[in-house]
């Protein structure tokens, strides 16, 4: 994405909600030790795209809420992955 960007017709909900550092890396070895790795990583692996409708009479959905999921730990001292989810509401209008 970085190198060729996006449509201008679509979103990064993340960006759009004005890059908010507490659901910013979705893949953590500093806070998730499911995986062993010899470095610390943060990343923002998995992110959601938004392309408004273009049909008429369809609503169109704004984002105005996004959090991370799956951050605590299951009974078995594990996460349910490596991974952090994505937890996003959206407005129709």
């Amino acid at each position: 994405v970085a190198k060729v960007g996006l449509p201008s017709s679509v979103c990064d909900v993340w960006e759009r909600l004005g890059k908010q550092e507490h659901c910013r890396y979705t893949w953590d070895t500093k806070a998730n030790n499911n995986k062993t790795v010899p470095f610390v990583s943060r990343c923002r692996f998995d992110r959601i795209y938004l392309r408004p409708a273009s049909k008429e009479g369809v609503p169109c959905l704004a984002p105005d809420h996004m959090a991370l999921i799956g951050l605590e730990k299951l009974d078995c001292g594990r996460y349910t992955s490596d991974h952090w989810g994505i937890y996003c509401s959206f407005t129709a209008g």
